[in-house]
């Protein structure tokens, strides 16, 4: 059996555990807990009793206190809670839940746009606690819950909630950072455990997890229980160890600036999972990691003229090459473009990509503006290492960065070293996918 047979094998039985694995953690716990025994869900238990209790005897925070026709293309609606909000037509019929406009059990909108009027206008309003009732002006009828309708209200607070159901907001963090740990074993075994570490690497990017297996492939297994893991062309799982005839500067002894792993992907990988599976004895080997986001924010105030180089320039990042092992594509050539620094409709900083190795020679500039694009990127390079911090993982440690946020680098180590560290993707989808399911089903998520 070849070693890409045995790769394949063992991913097969992977996925076949994680699904037994996730029932059984289903079946120890309902969602309730009220009748579990375990200490750990006592709290939780407790709180949710208390919860449930009040909510009988409170008025719902959602219940429709008044409608009224503020505009001829809106209705202006009051909750309970205080909250009011002029809630347009045109969304309004865009997302009529009747079965001839929405599907129900596939949880999708059957209405297409292309039938919609968007100066459509209601002829009959009707409302009670717990209803909307709208009559359009074709005859079509529309029902809307109070709670769904709160729940999506043109309010500053049930837009940051909705925010935060997207994504949770980040954490700068600088030299003083130490990274949260978490027990491998632990993180499989217990969703609430698996749970913090998707909240705090949605807030801080960075994470340690303790007493790793030592299997090549103990970061594909984690990643394989949290949803998939995300390939490159060095397939599900790179070496870094001093390759010979190597196919990336990572793959060697010298020492590595901080980087953001595989800019020459259009869509780079969330996070990143390092495995120090042998730790090189002695000196050499230290990580150094920092916060990318921290860094930006030091650079738009200090240099705002270098941050609107490095957020408005885009830069090619390219790899070509071949493969090193058979799991591995068998050649490549990898180009992509993009900004070193880029921001949202927001002007937040959204996404990192610094890597000196494969940051292409090739510049898409007039030559005067080659030289304020080496300064910029020359600054922001200082700032990244005067907030950075500096160890040295130990063997069964794995390292867990925010790939598009946070950057790592290496100290170079003797060439005859047995160093070996393995490295794999998640993608962000997934991740806050899990982390909102896990939330959900412990009813943690607030959507309201």
């Amino acid at each position: 059996m070849t070693s890409r047979q045995v790769t394949r094998a063992l991913f097969s039985g992977v996925r076949a555990l994680r699904t037994s694995t996730i029932q059984q953690i289903r079946q120890k716990c309902t969602s309730a807990c009220f009748n579990c025994t375990n200490a750990r869900c006592l709290s939780l238990a407790s709180t949710a009793s208390q919860q449930h209790a009040l909510k009988e005897l409170q008025v719902p925070e959602t219940s429709l206190i008044s409608t009224n026709v503020s505009k001829d293309s809106s209705v202006r609606v009051k909750f309970s809670d205080g909250t009011e909000s002029d809630i347009p037509y045109v969304w309004l019929r865009d997302n009529c839940r009747c079965p001839d406009c929405y599907n129900q059990e596939a949880m999708g909108r059957k209405y297409l746009l292309t039938d919609l009027q968007v100066d459509v206008q209601a002829s009959d309003i009707q409302s009670n606690d717990t209803t909307l009732k709208i009559q359009w002006n074709n005859g079509h009828v529309s029902e809307y819950p109070s709670e769904w309708l709160h729940a999506r209200a043109f309010t500053p607070k049930a837009r940051a909630l909705r925010r935060n159901v997207y994504a949770l907001p980040k954490e700068p963090w600088g030299a003083d950072h130490r990274l949260k740990e978490f027990d491998y074993e632990s993180m499989k075994k217990d969703d609430r455990i698996l749970l913090d570490w998707l909240l705090t690497m949605e807030t801080k990017g960075s994470a340690m997890l303790k007493n790793v297996p030592n299997r090549d492939i103990a970061g594909p297994e984690m990643i394989e229980h949290i949803a998939f893991v995300k390939q490159s062309h060095y397939g599900p799982h790179s070496p870094v160890i001093n390759r010979p005839n190597t196919n990336n500067v990572a793959f060697t002894n010298a020492k590595l600036g901080m980087h953001n792993d595989l800019p020459q992907y259009e869509q780079m990988p969330g996070i990143i999972f390092i495995h120090c599976v042998e730790q090189h004895i002695g000196t050499g080997g230290e990580s150094v990691i920092t916060d990318g986001l921290f860094a930006a924010e030091i650079l738009r105030k200090q240099h705002p003229e270098y941050f609107d180089i490095l957020t408005k320039t885009d830069s090619y990042f390219w790899d070509k090459g071949h493969a090193n092992f058979d799991w591995e594509m068998a050649e490549f050539y990898k180009i992509s473009r993009m900004p070193i620094i880029t921001v949202d409709n927001n002007k937040q900083v959204k996404q990192i990509a610094v890597n000196n190795a494969i940051r292409d020679s090739y510049i898409d500039l007039p030559p005067e503006k080659v030289k304020p694009f080496y300064s910029a990127m020359k600054v922001f390079n200082d700032i990244l290492y005067e907030n950075s911090v500096v160890f040295k993982m130990d063997s069964g440690d794995m390292m867990t960065l925010d790939n598009i946020r946070c950057l790592h680098g290496r100290e170079g180590y003797e060439a005859f070293s047995k160093r070996h560290v393995e490295s794999s993707y998640l993608d962000w989808d997934e991740a806050r996918c899990r982390r909102r399911k896990i939330q959900e089903k412990l009813g943690l998520l607030l959507t309201k």
